[in-house]
């Protein structure tokens, strides 16, 4: 496993503004022959080289529910969320590029917004998400919506 980049953050320790990265990580043939394993999804432009040659595309693309998941483990190897996450409330996703075999992606969250609610022990914190490849073009935004323990010593409502 690799090092944590960050160190856990709770709730409180989550500014509006604050940002945090992660990556690069390579999607390989391999990951995306495993995806359509585990998923089930054999759509040809994921498992048949030679049909997706002939797309405009031009060649086998990962799905995107897996650079997704792809995200979702380099947002853990941030280390912001190691102990501190609840819960992922919700995760509203845009697929805006193809992601090849061999295209190393790197994950930049940020705090958009933070509501202490739902109780005094955890809050709500909303990324924005984005994801790019190894030449800084975007494959991948999103609103992660994320439960977050509240520090032992944050005060109480």
């Amino acid at each position: 496993m690799p090092p944590m980049e960050y160190a856990p953050h709770t709730f409180d320790e989550l500014a509006e503004g604050a940002s945090f990265t992660a990556g690069p990580r390579t999607i390989t043939r391999e990951d995306i022959d495993a995806f359509t394993r585990v998923s089930g999804d054999r759509t040809a432009l994921h498992s048949d080289e030679e049909y997706a040659r002939r797309t405009p595309l031009g060649g086998l693309v990962a799905h995107g529910v897996l650079n997704l998941a792809a995200a979702t483990g380099l947002a853990y190897e941030m280390g912001i969320f190691e102990e501190t996450v609840l819960a992922v409330r919700s995760m509203d996703v845009s697929y805006d590029r193809p992601v090849f075999p061999g295209d190393a992606v790197t994950l930049t969250m940020t705090v958009s917004r933070r509501d202490e609610r739902p109780r005094p022990d955890r809050g709500k914190v909303v990324f924005d998400a984005r994801l790019t490849n190894q030449h800084g073009k975007t494959v991948l935004t999103g609103v992660w919506t994320v439960l977050m323990r509240r520090s032992a010593e944050a005060p109480r409502a």
